[in-house]
């Protein structure tokens, strides 16, 4: 019997909504260092601070949005979507609720930029950058990061589901660094600043990120970059 249960990506974050946070993931804990600091090195906005600002959060997994509501606790300034990126539609019309809604709150406003983390991978390239450039305007920014490359070599997302002892893979793809860029200009995205990557540099640092850590050291697992609509 096998160890693995591959399942839709949307069911598999469904599942893993429940311990997201908790399952000491490494990769994530490395995103949450580059958006740390990324942020505010690019000068965006301090989201949710001021009135004038809107945050429009967008996840093809129920279960991770439901987390996020709950994490806002009544937050006015976000509003949530569940949307499917590869069967967003490119009319007014079609689409499920989620994409209607996503569509309704962009008519008329400006979106200064995008957060993408740990998505890409989930993804074909041209169905992500095609509707990173339908929403933002020449000069919006996005702020993307991904699974390393080289970590997905080797591996890809998933999870231990305590219930059934089986580790949860949603589909993955590995794109390189190549391949991530080309698409990138094709859409009409140029990179600002540098690409970072970044990993478990030896067992010193592998202590600080918990026990998984340790089979990671001296592979790079992270990448971050900033791209600027052109």
């Amino acid at each position: 019997m096998s160890s693995q249960t591959y399942l839709p990506t949307s069911q598999a974050y469904d599942l893993w909504s429940s311990v997201y946070d908790t399952d000491g993931n490494v990769l994530q804990q490395l995103d949450d260092i580059y958006i740390s600091t990324a942020l505010p090195r690019w000068n965006t906005l301090k989201l949710l601070e001021y009135g004038a600002e809107h945050v429009l959060a967008v996840d093809n997994s129920r279960g991770m949005l439901e987390k996020l509501v709950g994490k806002l606790g009544g937050e006015g300034k976000v509003e949530v979507f569940e949307v499917d990126l590869n069967a967003f539609p490119s009319g007014s019309g079609g689409g499920g609720d989620g994409e209607k809604g996503f569509k309704k709150a962009l008519e008329g406003r400006k979106v200064d930029g995008v957060i993408s983390t740990l998505v890409l991978e989930h993804l074909p390239l041209a169905a992500f950058f095609s509707v990173a450039s339908s929403i933002l305007p020449p000069t919006g920014w996005l702020l993307l990061t991904n699974m390393h490359w080289d970590m997905g070599n080797i591996s890809s997302a998933g999870f231990l589901d305590t219930t059934t002892g089986k580790k949860v893979k949603p589909v993955s793809m590995n794109h390189s660094k190549e391949e991530i860029l080309e698409e990138a200009g094709r859409w009409g995205f140029a990179v600002e600043g540098e690409v970072g990557e970044t990993g478990i540099r030896d067992e010193e640092h592998a202590r600080g990120f918990g026990r998984r850590a340790e089979k990671w050291v001296g592979v790079l697992m992270h990448v971050g970059v900033v791209f600027r609509r052109v």
